[in-house]
């Protein structure tokens, strides 16, 4: 039995070890490098056709909003509200953005192209 006991003590420091490791690795990556990569995707998609030229530029408004909190983040500045707000804008346009990894691009009637073959 207490054999059990260490391997369970043991087992809960690894995974304590693991969530601060991988909560640490994602904080380092909501740099400002990162936030003008993003920009650069979202050209990207644009010009492709996955988003209109119009959800380019809101989604560009709501990156310039938060590029002083990837900063502070960068430089541990960041307190735990700004860092949420950080988190859940990059995460609204890495979604925005990634649309074409289900084959769907822009339509201005939000079917997609290809929607007239179905």
């Amino acid at each position: 039995m207490n054999n059990l006991k260490k391997i369970m003590a043991a087992g809960a420091a690894a995974l304590t070890l693991g969530v601060g490791v991988a909560s640490t690795a994602q904080a380092q990556a909501l740099t400002t490098p990162y936030v003008d990569s993003l920009d650069w995707k979202i050209t990207n998609a644009a010009q492709q056709g996955r988003i209109s030229w119009s959800e380019a530029r809101d989604l560009r408004r709501e990156l310039r909003s938060v590029h002083d909190l990837a900063w502070r983040n960068q430089t541990g500045q960041i307190n735990r509200w700004q860092y949420r707000r950080l988190e859940s804008t990059v995460r609204h346009v890495e979604s925005r953005v990634s649309r074409y990894a289900n084959n769907r691009g822009y339509d201005r009637y939000g079917e997609g192209y290809g929607a007239w073959r179905r």
